[in-house]
């Protein structure tokens, strides 16, 4: 459900992003190093980088503001964050799919650690009294391998696992970037999980396709070793949960 405010239109994309339409040609986005950090427009409206918005009761921290013109007409993304690849290739060693983890509504990120805990499975979730949410809170701490739920603020909450026995050779596998060298039932197990298919860019990465790597020597003017990975590795470094991306210490004015 969109939501008008000062002829700007506010529409929640995933837990993650807004995409800000209606009156957007209005706006007067001010940059530095050509990135946006900041959106200007008449009756007091400024959009900035750390600004935080409420939609659909949901608030929303602002760290990137993106320019995307599509059909002609334009839009600014308002992101928190990026999905990371252990959203992709980690996340689905928990079992199910994707829907049932509220992916596209409350669930923001997964990471391979926090701070002061390295090499597990952690998900961020927005925060939602909605009973299906309450229950499934529950459900996650019945998991084998659930470890601890840390209240991150009024609006965020985090779920720790192990990584599950069975997944352990997989999990080294991609700390070394070895996409191609997951087991053949994970590989399977990853495309379930996100209801993808044989020919969509994740299977073309685990199952090496000579179509994506023709396609990448073309972009890069460069020969690619068939003995080459098709993705960067995830980087287990980056990828740790950070609290001040997505933590809000302040109250929406």
């Amino acid at each position: 459900m969109a939501i008008k405010c000062k002829q700007l239109i506010y529409t929640p994309i995933n837990a993650l992003t807004v995409r800000l339409s209606g009156g957007t040609s209005s706006l007067i986005p001010h940059t530095v190093d050509n990135k946006i950090v900041s959106l200007e427009g008449s009756e007091k409206i400024n959009i900035f980088v750390g600004f935080i918005t409420e939609v659909n009761k949901f608030k929303y921290k602002i760290n990137t503001i993106t320019k995307v013109i599509k059909d002609d007409v334009l839009y600014y993304d308002l992101s928190t964050a990026k999905r990371t690849r252990s959203s992709t290739f980690i996340l689905p060693m928990l079992g199910g799919e994707r829907r049932l983890f509220f992916w596209n509504k409350l669930f923001m990120n997964a990471f391979v650690g926090i701070e002061d805990k390295k090499d597990c499975i952690v998900l961020l979730y927005k925060f939602s009294i909605d009973p299906l949410f309450l229950k499934f809170e529950k459900a996650l701490q019945k998991f084998k391998s659930f470890s601890e739920k840390i209240d991150v603020d009024p609006y965020h909450v985090l779920f720790i696992f192990n990584i599950p026995d069975e997944h352990i050779k997989n999990y080294n596998k991609l700390k070394k970037g070895k996409y191609s060298e997951l087991s053949e039932n994970y590989k399977f197990q990853i495309l379930e999980f996100h209801n993808l298919d044989v020919k969509d860019q994740v299977a073309q990465v685990l199952w090496k396709s000579d179509k994506r790597r023709k396609a990448m020597e073309k972009k890069l003017d460069a020969e690619i070793d068939s003995n080459s990975e098709l993705l960067t590795a995830i980087d287990f470094d980056t990828e740790i949960y950070d609290i001040e991306t997505y933590e809000i210490k302040t109250q929406l004015l």
